[in-house]
């Protein structure tokens, strides 16, 4: 028996997770994927948004502004990538100028302070963006808007949650909810018991809570396409927005922590199967559109493409609440910008709503802070040296185009929540996702992976259950 299960192990799940960790609850993930932040959370333009956008008074206003202040503190304990880069929404016409000139209202409104935003003239703009676009004549300036790593957040927030006590059931999908005088959850593995359900779910927002209830909301899925350029284009120095229009902040320029650059996402309403599939409309839709903004781009330089869902919902905004089923708590339509969000609203499902079903005692082991991931390369020689005498593995490169060494991977393998999978390994650690994309460095991978998980070659996935990568054995090799 549980006090509290959260449905879904995304940025929303993760941090709600960490936060229920500072109490005396026993709580427990429920996921159905093979890994953690395998759906919107691992597709997205990884962007810490400043609050800018939103329509004031909404939940996405209110708790993206908090989400942003909050945003360093979280990444400093929890050891999670994060560059503070700023960003600008660029105008081509007088039209988007009295655009940007709204927004720079709905910031104030919305509670940035008048030195976290500005309109800036062209020769300004130009001089912190020397590839931005000719047609550019003004944009707001936002210094508050970062960049984290998304995959990172979620599983950095879970790994430190179950530090402290949370347990994660992966590959448990939910098929049916039963309200008695407690909650009786049942997956495709296994039955679960609590006073408190929590829908964390993404796109299948709707779907989960109708198994309990008559939702007020609809969510329906929008796919985001991109293009990712090689990390040795240096485009943009920060985030770089087009006026935004009724689809969305439209297609964006955006740096990324570890030196690769993002164009895009589209936007358009698809049916589940179709979340994670590119277009070829698609990714030229992103190349006619980004050039209004920024100019210069390499686009031989692109080292993949891909796209992800977003849950959209019909009341257009977050839907954080209680349902008429007391215990039952939907934390649906977490859209842009609910990766900025997430550690603000997480905060307020645990002490606003989760906290009414019960007496909150303080976790009095509760460590805030995760062990420090090594990044070997970001460190200097003397500490790679000094890392290499210590652990022989961290002076072997597994991964040649992100310089990722086998203690890196070991140590992902073997944290709670660690990875189990090619991918896996790649969400937490970077490996394959450089230029040949895991072309040198898979097959040593699948090799530490069976080694430190104990398992056949044979048996290491890609991303999935039946995603095996090797099939069988070949003359003269051992199993």
């Amino acid at each position: 028996m549980y006090d509290v299960i959260i449905i879904g192990s995304g940025i929303s799940g993760a941090t709600i997770a960490r936060e229920l960790s500072r109490f005396q609850l026993k709580t427990i993930i429920l996921e159905k994927e093979y890994d953690v932040a395998m759906e919107a959370t691992m597709a997205n333009s990884a962007i810490v948004h400043s609050g800018h956008d939103p329509i004031p008074g909404t939940l996405k206003a209110k708790f993206n502004i908090l989400g942003n202040r909050m945003y360093k503190q979280m990444s400093e304990e929890l050891d999670i990538p994060y560059m503070a880069c700023g960003g600008m929404v660029t105008a081509i016409n007088e039209d988007q100028v009295h655009l940007i000139e709204e927004l720079y209202e709905r910031a104030l409104i919305n509670g940035l302070r008048s030195d976290e935003v500005k309109i800036i003239d062209q020769e300004t703009v130009r001089s912190l963006e020397p590839n931005i676009a000719d047609g550019v004549i003004k944009a707001l300036h936002l210094p508050t808007t970062a960049v984290t790593f998304p995959w990172e957040a979620a599983i950095a927030n879970i790994e430190n949650a179950m530090d402290n006590g949370v347990e994660l059931a992966l590959e448990n999908k939910v098929i049916k909810i039963e309200k008695l005088d407690r909650f009786v959850v049942t997956t495709d593995k296994s039955v679960y018991e609590a006073k408190v359900v929590i829908n964390a779910t993404g796109v299948y927002g709707t779907d989960v809570a109708k198994l309990v209830t008559n939702p007020h909301f609809e969510i329906r899925p929008r796919r985001g396409e991109y293009y990712v350029l090689d990390k040795d284009v240096r485009l943009v120095n920060s985030v770089i927005y087009p006026a935004p229009s009724e689809k969305g902040k439209g297609v964006i320029v955006t740096p990324q922590y570890h030196g690769n650059t993002l164009l895009g996402p589209t936007s358009e309403y698809v049916a589940f199967s179709e979340i994670s599939k590119t277009t070829a409309s698609g990714l030229e839709y992103i190349k006619e559109n980004v050039a209004q903004t920024v100019q210069n781009i390499p686009y031989h330089k692109i080292v993949r493409s891909f796209a992800g869902g977003r849950a959209t919902s019909s009341t257009e905004d977050f839907v954080i609440e209680e349902s008429e089923v007391k215990g039952f708590i939907n934390v649906c339509g977490i859209e842009s910008p609910g990766l900025t969000a997430a550690p603000a609203f997480a905060k307020y499902v645990v002490e606003e709503l989760v906290s009414v079903h019960f007496e909150m005692k303080p976790n009095t082991d509760y460590n805030p802070r995760r062990r420090k991931v090594l990044r070997t390369n970001e460190l200097t020689f003397d500490e790679l040296n000094n890392s290499f005498h210590d652990n022989q593995k961290y002076g072997r490169i597994i991964c040649r185009c992100e310089k990722i060494t086998e203690g890196e991977i070991v140590d992902a393998i073997n944290r709670n929540c660690g990875a189990r999978s090619v991918v896996g390994v790649k969400n937490r650690v970077r490996a394959g996702a450089g230029r040949c994309q895991g072309g040198f460095c898979q097959s040593e991978v699948i090799n530490i992976l069976a080694r430190e998980l104990k398992v056949d070659k044979l048996d290491i996935v890609y991303n999935k259950a039946g995603s095996n990568i090797l099939k069988e054995t070949t003359k003269g090799e051992q199993k």
